[in-house]
């Protein structure tokens, strides 16, 4: 798959506060909200989907690249579902047990196959158009 880059203005995930700052008032309860999201695997699973449907730009940026795209997956899906910034995503991380980290990477790979597959098509039909 080649490599896609966009520039950073073009990421959904800015415009949805992937990386924004959250006063410590804010940080637990959105931790936990993203804890409980990551620990149900449907909904988890749903919350990655919805990232790959609304977040093209950021998709392909950081889906075509070399970052950990389980964590990227995870962290966009924490961030479109419970509106957790990324940092607050990794701090809920710590929280689950191994078993609840693994069932989460497990969705995430489902998501990313998902991601690559329909990317892959849309690739195709537009070289067959060209």
């Amino acid at each position: 798959m080649k490599r896609i880059y966009h520039h950073y203005e073009k990421w959904e995930e800015i415009k949805s506060g992937m990386w924004r700052n959250v006063t410590s008032a804010e940080r637990q309860e959105l931790a936990d909200n993203a804890a409980m999201l990551m620990k149900d695997s449907d909904r988890f699973l749903a919350a990655m989907q919805q990232a790959i449907t609304e977040w093209t730009h950021s998709c392909e940026h950081h889906l075509t690249g070399t970052y950990n795209r389980q964590a990227w997956i995870g962290h966009a899906g924490c961030c479109i579902s419970v509106g957790s910034p990324e940092d607050v995503t990794r701090q809920a991380w710590r929280t689950l047990t191994k078993e609840e980290q693994d069932e989460a990477n497990r969705m995430a790979d489902q998501a990313i196959a998902q991601w690559e597959s329909d990317y892959l098509k849309k690739v195709g039909e537009c070289q067959n158009e060209g």
